[in-house]
């Protein structure tokens, strides 16, 4: 099952009411306040709507590596900005749809980028922009693609997870795991070692490290050279009495924060785990709809009905939460500087107190909600719109 399938599911749910005459919940209306934080968008750049076309069905995401942005559009071109200013300095048309976002290497592939293609394809681009080869996947690839050293990792949507050395474009390794009969298509994801223009105080993660969460409520850390399994947790245990209340999919990439790794189990639960063996360190029985925002202190997400939680980090016991937002579809919260930052589905970026949850900014977005998560960097937050927009907000105050 996929965001549109659930979305059909919500609207057809809604005509039963209607004709029942039970009234239509709606959004809550924003509400005035006096911002004590400035936020602005310090460049844009048009990436180019999507083609009606190109039926992309992962998350697009900016990355960073070094001095500069890598965006990918859904229509097809790569695009490389930079950090500072917003130029542009270059752009490569990949020649077909891009069904989702963008992988960045570093160390000896410092600014090679990796795509996936409607074809199934792989597609490797030097640092230059130039195609450096199409590797043909062997599946249908919803997750964008991360890169760890000379190997391409990506998750498949039958729930292989797969290894591909993209100098020779052989496979090097591939692993298998059950695919539970309803998933959310393409909302997990994979993350790696942070690059250093990432806002991002672990470094738990090392070169080859990947965490990879997957359908079913199963969290992998791999070795991308190699595809050995470091750990492996079962973090939710599918439930109820029908296949979607069953869903239990990890949502977004998992969070890295000091020692802990911790992710949102769809409908269910958020958890954090130990780095070192993937024990659990404690778990919240809790209708998480959103991907989790991790800090020093502070775990934060939102649930069915779009209230935001924070949760002490060290022990998942509640700190505040704030039913403001209801109904208006929150997603991607961050946590960055003095305040977490969270979309809703209008195109509003939020941002609160971490410490009680008080409202301090508002801006809306150019291009609408974000097509995927917020990348928090030491320049600013990196959004990019589903109307095609790639903006670099930044505060002051």
């Amino acid at each position: 099952m996929n965001v549109r399938h659930g979305l059909l599911l919500f609207a057809a749910a809604f005509v039963l009411s209607s004709c029942s005459g039970v009234p239509k919940p709606k959004p809550a209306t924003l509400k005035d306040f006096t911002p004590s934080l400035k936020a602005s968008v310090a460049w844009k750049v048009d990436l180019g709507r999507a083609a009606k076309a190109a039926g992309a069905g992962g998350q697009f995401i900016p990355v960073v590596s070094g001095d500069a942005v890598y965006a990918a559009s859904a229509s097809g071109t790569v695009s490389k900005i930079s950090l500072a200013d917003g130029k542009v300095i270059w752009r490569a048309p990949i020649g077909a749809p891009l069904v989702t976002g963008i992988a960045v290497g570093s160390g000896s592939a410092e600014g090679v980028t990796a795509v996936v293609n409607d074809r199934a394809e792989l597609v490797i681009l030097s640092a230059d922009g130039k195609i450096e080869r199409r590797i043909p996947t062997g599946g249908v690839v919803l997750e964008s693609p991360v890169l760890a050293g000379s190997t391409a990792v990506m998750r498949l949507a039958d729930n292989r997870v797969a290894g591909f050395d993209i100098v020779t474009g052989n496979r090097r390794w591939v692993l298998q795991r059950n695919l539970p009969t309803l998933v959310l298509h393409g909302q997990s994801g994979m993350r790696v070692q942070a690059r250093p223009a990432e806002e991002s105080a672990s470094a738990t993660l090392g070169p080859a490290d990947v965490l990879v969460n997957m359908p079913g409520g199963r969290l992998l850390w791999l070795d991308a050279a190699s595809g050995a399994v470091r750990w492996e947790s079962q973090v939710a245990t599918p439930r109820g009495s029908n296949e979607v209340e069953r869903i239990v999919d990890l949502l977004g990439l998992p969070s890295v924060e000091g020692g802990d790794v911790c992710v949102a189990a769809y409908q269910t639960s958020v958890v954090c785990l130990g780095a070192e063996s993937g024990r659990r360190l404690w778990g919240r029985d809790l209708t998480a709809m959103s991907t989790l925002a991790v800090d020093g202190r502070y775990v934060f997400f939102a649930d069915d009905q779009s209230r935001l939680h924070a949760l002490n980090r060290k022990d998942g016991q509640s700190i505040w939460t704030i039913d403001t937002f209801q109904l208006r579809g929150l997603q991607h919260p961050v946590s960055w500087g003095r305040a977490v930052w969270v979309a809703d589905s209008f195109g509003y970026l939020h941002a609160l107190s971490r410490e009680d949850g008080k409202q301090l900014a508002r801006l809306s977005l150019d291009g609408g909600a974000p097509s995927g998560a917020i990348r928090p960097t030491r320049a600013g937050l990196l959004i990019q719109t589903q109307g095609g927009q790639l903006l670099l907000i930044r505060s002051e105050g």
